[in-house]
């Protein structure tokens, strides 16, 4: 598997995670699902990068900043969609608005989060690998 799949899969797979978030309770496990997914594209990264550890972690964590980056920017969208849907009970909207606050929060720590996340687990499966 080459980097350019794990951009194009992680990429397509934290949109779906975003979409899975908007079921309700059910996507409190969004989170939960983002860090199992960081923790594989960390595993994936160690294993395609061959020129050495301190590339799998490098390529890991921008990877996790990436993915990081899709997921919030999908969910700011998906909550400005519905804070702003003409759709939207009155009720809902109210809870749309603290969304959209947590998204618009979310825009900057997600990507930093992932990029954590992912340069850990690349640390520890690269440590593993060259021990």
């Amino acid at each position: 598997m080459t980097m350019f799949l794990l951009f194009v899969l992680g990429t397509v797979g934290f949109a779906a995670i975003t979409y899975f978030e908007q079921f309700p309770v059910l996507g409190w496990l969004g989170a939960l699902v983002s860090v199992v997914a960081w923790i594989a594209i960390a595993r994936a990264s160690a294993r395609v990068t061959d020129k050495g550890a301190a590339r799998a972690k490098v390529w890991a964590a921008i990877l996790g900043a990436w993915t990081g980056l899709v997921g919030a920017v999908t969910a700011w969208a998906l909550q400005t969609g519905n804070l702003f849907g003409l759709s939207t009970d009155p009720l809902a909207r109210l809870g749309a608005g603290f969304g959209f606050v947590g998204a618009t929060l979310g825009l900057f720590y997600w990507p930093v989060i992932g990029a954590g996340v992912c340069f850990a687990f690349a640390l520890y499966f690269t440590s593993r690998r060259f021990a």
